[in-house]
């Protein structure tokens, strides 16, 4: 080793040691203990106290979530120590809690020519495919999709296109209804990308991200950010939390 990748390494390994250490500030997303919101962030070197009978669930820097019963007393640092963190999965999750999150469109899907759809809050699902959307969408393996509206007065109808073969499919919601049957002569395809059209509106491109195993609880967030999937992360998260506000 030469002088200069020597002094270069011991350069390096100074850096390292005087980093400061990663953050192991958690999450909370459902929480039955009326000290702790769901919604609110705790530092690492806060203390989590939760009297028996009663349960947090939040969100580990690794993108993971854990739910922790009481009764219990300990550090939030300790609770993810050794863990990577998983900056994708944080940054999408802060961004929903500080903002509320996208009104189910992608980041930078605004279209400016015809007439929008209104958006609808979708609940979680791995079968509903929202047609308000540009982005990707996680479903079930053999699951009956449905494509989902928000509830109109009207019937409309609702053609969806394979990209790759120009096959076509139609499909139509009743008056009142916000969901309907994805064209059954159309065999959805993992990874393919359709074009959504609903009447003389933008057309939307959704890619279906076909999941042969539904991911663990607990691997939901990660799983869902892996695959671009960000509706549903949205929706998931914003279910927990409304369950225990």
């Amino acid at each position: 080793m030469t002088h200069t990748h020597a002094l270069l390494s011991l350069l390096g390994l100074v850096a390292l040691l005087l980093a400061p250490p990663a953050r192991a500030d958690v999450h909370v997303i459902e929480s039955t203990v009326p000290a702790i919101a769901a919604g609110r962030q705790l530092a690492d070197h806060d203390t989590i106290a939760l009297p028996a009978g009663t349960h947090v669930r939040v969100v580990l820097p690794s993108g993971k979530t854990q739910t922790i019963k009481g009764p219990f007393t300990g550090k939030v640092g300790d609770l993810a120590k050794g863990q990577p963190r998983n900056e994708g999965v944080l940054a999408w999750l802060k961004g929903l809690l500080d903002t509320g999150g996208a009104t189910e469109t992608t980041a930078g899907a605004t279209r400016s020519i015809g007439r929008e759809m209104p958006r609808p809050r979708i609940g979680f699902s791995w079968s509903a495919v929202p047609v308000t959307i540009d982005g990707s969408v996680c479903v079930a393996k053999g699951t009956a999709l449905q494509l989902v509206r928000a509830p109109s007065a009207s019937p409309e109808r609702v053609a969806v296109i394979d990209t790759t073969s120009g096959q076509r499919g139609e499909a139509q919601w009743q008056a009142g209804s916000d969901a309907a049957a994805w064209p059954a002569n159309l065999a959805p395809r993992p990874d393919a990308t359709y074009l959504v059209v609903v009447g003389d509106r933008p057309p939307r491109k959704v890619v279906l991200r076909e999941l042969a195993t539904l991911p663990a609880d607990e691997d939901v967030l990660t799983e869902l950010h892996k695959l671009g999937c960000k509706p549903q992360f949205e929706a998931w998260v914003r279910e927990k939390t409304a369950q225990r506000r």
